[in-house]
């Protein structure tokens, strides 16, 4: 069946094809869709394979190489050309591993975990052709039960908490029954209970993963669906545990995903292209699939396998089409993580917006409060910095702190501080988050203490998409919470590294795809400059960042496609008709090709005096709000807050 998938270019088995003609010749590269810390150079070993290999002072790289995913190459290899060789290439590096591997000194459980799950693979291919002898299947059973042991002595309580415990439970369940005349039921028990714990911590009820990388979130989930597609549970309650995890994973996946089809880069993670997994999980699940994920075939084919599913391309192709959702929820509102989600539609024409304001998470997370995504007409714009690399090095840091994020700095002090490749000196506190949608608008509100040796500030920042002509409007305030000690506020926007920014008088210019788009802001300091970005791991590329400052506590950003709009302050009033301060209520007005909108933000309560304001001469009345007013001079007022 799988010999359709190759014939017809399916990406993902033409890749790992072409990886095991590496693999035949001792040479490792690590390039696939989900391989943790990817690595484009190619290492070769002449002399045979040295497991405690360690090239560029990067130890990521001998984990990869420890766990043995590429062992799944080879079977596919096999399936495709019939060909032993590929089956004999794995059976080496198999025992290889054993023999050089006596001891647990070069182990880690998480990559121990991994190992047995693609070491199973393996050997249900070598039974099933008969190539292992009596003394091998005895050596490999050896090895599986002294691996298994170590899983389970060298669990940790946090564990519980990490995408470490799910990848150790993973593959001891996945690979236990080759050992389980030798291994204590009691084991086995352990491992039961600590992937329960696991499942309901772990796994938020909006379907997120707490450590908020959609790498990890992604590797959580594709274990789970092997523990579950190979029934090694059978009826046990937590079989049905995991299908409502799973199920609740893969209604939240899709969010993380922008138009261009790319995860974002929140926290530790790569820019993934997860179509292959929709696709599977939407067949194996018989769940709808938002369109931006059939545009063509793609397979993971490690669920599939775990699944015992066997489906020819033209099967697969006809039923991804009848399972196209047009209607899939456009929305994620996660109060769990603070992320919040927005597609204007699922097509890679669309907008897109995510805020993030929530708990750090793990040490994955990154000093990115309030940070947004933003992609219009299917651009993506403003982007997280992404992570590069593991390594303690200076650059690791950087890309860790809030300036590498959409971010909002008081007093040239950012929030936060980084002390280590894991660690961090102070975090800021998220507080509350507020969403609205309707036909005409999505907003989201977001706010935080960032808490500076001169004074404690709260900072406020509304997002509000219009519809109906695709423009973002991001508002940020800050409070001063003391006695006078702000002085200004600095605003970061990273962009795409594909984007040329270009500053205008009174906006900048950015050109991307032959398309061009415009960011209008309120600051009189703005300027445009080189950073960095790492779309994965070990890649990092120059892109172009924009900064602005203010010595006023609001300011305003306009992303749109349109070079007519016209971007103000504008007035506010009590209704006794005195001018009222911006730090009380602030209105700026937009106007497109004759039509207005006035956008009106209050972030502390009005207690004293007139209690409704007037935008404009407009009356208005709620912390957030719009007033349209048409080309006919006709009004349309909204309190979304």
């Amino acid at each position: 069946m799988k010999r359709t998938f190759f014939d017809k270019q399916e990406p993902n088995i033409m890749l790992m094809h072409a990886n095991s003609q590496l693999l035949l010749e001792n040479k490792f590269q690590f390039i696939h869709p989900y391989d943790m810390e990817p690595c484009r150079d190619i290492i070769a070993f002449v002399d045979g394979i040295d497991w405690t290999h360690v090239p560029f002072e990067d130890e990521e790289w001998n984990y990869m190489l420890n766990r043995q995913e590429y062992l799944l190459d080879l079977c596919l290899s096999f399936d495709i050309t019939r060909d032993s060789i590929y089956l004999q290439k794995g059976k080496n590096l198999l025992l290889d591993w054993i023999t050089q591997n006596q001891t647990s000194e070069n182990w880690r459980t998480i990559d121990t975990g991994i190992r047995l799950m693609y070491w199973e693979i393996m050997i249900n291919y070598l039974e099933q052709k008969s190539l292992l002898s009596v003394s091998d299947n005895e050596k490999i059973k050896q090895s599986i039960y002294q691996q298994l042991n170590y899983l389970d002595d060298n669990y940790i309580e946090k564990y519980d908490l990490s995408n470490w415990g799910i990848l150790i439970v993973a593959g001891f369940f996945i690979i236990s029954h080759r050992a389980s005349d030798m291994c204590e039921s009691s084991v086995y028990q352990r491992m039961l209970s600590r992937l329960t714990h696991q499942l309901h911590l772990q796994v938020q009820p909006s379907g997120n993963h707490w450590e908020q990388s959609p790498l990890y979130f992604m590797e959580v989930l594709r274990s789970i669906v092997c523990i579950h597609q190979s029934d090694v549970l059978k009826d046990h309650p937590v079989q049905t545990l995991l299908e409502e995890k799973i199920l609740s994973m893969y209604h939240f996946m899709p969010h993380f995903v922008t138009p261009e089809g790319t995860t974002i880069l929140q926290g530790d993670t790569d820019e993934m292209r997860i179509a292959d997994v929709m696709q599977t999980l939407s067949l194996l699940y018989q769940q709808s699939l938002p369109p931006l994920f059939a545009n063509h075939v793609t397979v993971d084919y490690l669920l599939l396998y775990f699944s015992h599913r066997e489906i020819d391309y033209s099967t697969w192709e006809k039923n991804i089409t009848q399972c196209v959702d047009e209607e899939f929820p456009k929305t994620m509102t996660d109060h769990f993580t603070g992320n919040y989600y927005y597609h204007d539609d699922w097509h890679s024409t669309s907008s897109y917006a995510h805020l993030y304001n929530g708990p750090l998470g793990s040490g994955h997370g990154h000093l990115s409060l309030c940070h947004i995504d933003v992609t219009l007409g299917g651009d993506n714009i403003l982007v997280d910095s992404g992570r590069l690399t593991y390594v303690e090095s200076p650059l690791r840091y950087l890309l860790k702190e809030a300036p590498q994020h959409n971010t909002v700095v008081i007093n040239s002090h950012p929030f936060g501080e980084v002390v280590d490749s894991w660690g961090f000196e102070a975090v800021p506190t998220s507080l509350s988050n507020r969403v609205y949608e309707d036909d005409c608008f999505w907003a989201a509100r977001s706010a935080y203490i960032d808490t500076q040796v001169n004074g404690d500030f709260k900072v406020v920042r509304t997002v509000l998409y219009l519809k109906e002509i695709a423009s973002f409007i991001i508002l940020d305030q800050v409070i001063d919470m003391g006695d006078n000690a702000f002085s200004n506020m600095t605003r970061y926007f990273n962009l795409n590294p594909e984007i040329k920014a270009r500053q205008e008088q009174n906006h900048v210019s950015l050109d991307i795809k032959n398309k061009r788009y415009y960011a209008y802001f309120s600051e009189e300091s703005m300027h445009v400059e080189e950073s960095f970005f790492a779309p994965t791991y070990n890649d990092l590329v120059v892109n172009e960042k924009i900064v602005v400052t203010s010595s006023q506590p609001t300011q305003y950003t306009v992303l749109t496609k349109y070079s007519n709009a016209v971007v103000k302050e504008t007035t506010v009033q009590k209704t006794d008709n005195k001018l009222c301060s911006e730090e009380k209520c602030y209105g700026m007005a937009i106007t497109i090709d004759g039509q207005e909108w006035l956008i009106y933000s209050m972030i502390e309560d009005t207690y004293s005096g007139h209690k409704l304001y007037k935008i404009d001469g407009h009356p208005v009345y709620g912390q957030f709000g719009v007033v349209k007013i048409d080309r006919n001079n006709e009004e349309n007022y909204m309190r979304l807050f």
